[in-house]
Order: structure tokens, then sequence, then C-alpha cells
């Protein structure tokens, strides 16, 4: 058991270690964005499609795939009439606007710097953007469990070769408390 548990802790390891090296360098330049150039402008290209004759359904989905725009599908609640949906992906967000009864749809492609792409990497979430970012995707839910297995099976080898439970009796504790409070604190803050 101990050897099977070693190798789990092993191999976890070797797994998350280049998500938390990602996922610490996109935290940083989120942090510290303006020491990244984080501060420009982005770039902002407006074009126009005539949908007129199209047969092309009126679906965020359809259209997307008809203007040939790339990533994640977001159409938040419609608060005007028409069609009104953003297309994201690391970098780039395409905002989609096809007013009622026109046949003419606006896209506003904002392009970000390296810092805005890294920043968007450290925030990217939730399945259904196409076959990179699904695979992003489930290489964080991969990481994830990994960063589980590695915590639990950490945990266990020091139980079974510690002499001396005491120290990492505290450490534990300690680190225990401190994930507690920082989740509550964020979960009371406003």
């Amino acid at each position: 058991m101990y050897t099977a548990i070693r190798k789990v802790h092993l191999y976890a390891g070797l797994v998350i270690v280049v998500f938390l090296m990602m996922y610490f360098v996109t935290g940083y330049v989120l942090i510290h964005r303006p020491w990244f150039g984080g501060q420009g402008q982005p770039t902002r290209e407006v074009r126009s499609e005539s949908l007129a004759g199209d047969p092309t359904p009126r679906t965020p989905e359809a259209l997307s795939s008809r203007l040939r725009l790339r990533g994640r599908i977001n159409a938040p609640p419609q608060d005007k009439p028409g069609l009104h949906f953003n297309v994201a992906r690391p970098g780039v967000l395409q905002q989609v606007d096809l007013p009622a009864n026109s046949d003419t749809a606006t896209i506003t492609t904002t392009h970000q710097n390296a810092a805005g792409v890294l920043a968007q990497l450290h925030r990217v979430h939730g399945y259904g953007g196409g076959f990179a970012w699904n695979a992003f995707v489930l290489f964080n839910d991969l990481a994830a469990v990994s960063c589980v297995l590695f915590a639990l099976s950490g945990v266990y080898l020091w139980w079974k070769i510690a002499k001396r439970k005491i120290w990492g009796v505290l450490c534990l504790s300690a680190s225990c408390a401190y994930g507690v409070g920082m989740i509550l604190y964020l979960m009371c803050a406003r």
C-alpha cells in the first residue's frame, strides 16, 4: 500500500507541476499587471456582415459558425431587441450585434496584449469553447484532481514515516485554518 501511495504522490506531483507553474505565472501577471504592460488599451476592430438572403438560423451557435468566430459563446440576457452575444477566447473578445428587423450584423473584435491574454488564461473555466478551450479546461480539471491526490497522499506518507507527529499536526492545522479562514473571508467580504 505504501509503495502504491508513493507512486500516486509522485505522478500527481508531476501532473500538477506544469499547472501550478502556469497558474503562478498567470496569477502573477494578474496581480502585477502594470509591470507587464497591462494598462495599455486593447485594440478594437469593427466590421459589418450582411446576412440578407442568408438561410442561417438566427441563433448564437449558427451565426458564430457562419461568421467564422472561434471561441466560447456567451449569450447574456437580452435586454434590447435583436440578437446580441459574445464569443471569447483568451486574448480575443468578439461581440456580435444583430438588431431586430435587420440583416446586418456588427462584429466588434477586441484584442488584448500579452498581459491581457495571460490574465484571461488564469480565469478560463467551463467547457463549450471548441477543442483547444475544452482541452485546456480538461487539463485544469485533471490538475485539480491531482492536487487533491497529491495532498492526501502526502499526508498519508508523512503519517507513515514521521516519528514525531506534533510539528506536522501543527503545520497541517495551521494550513487548514488558513484555508478555511480565507474561504470565509472571501465569502463574507463585500
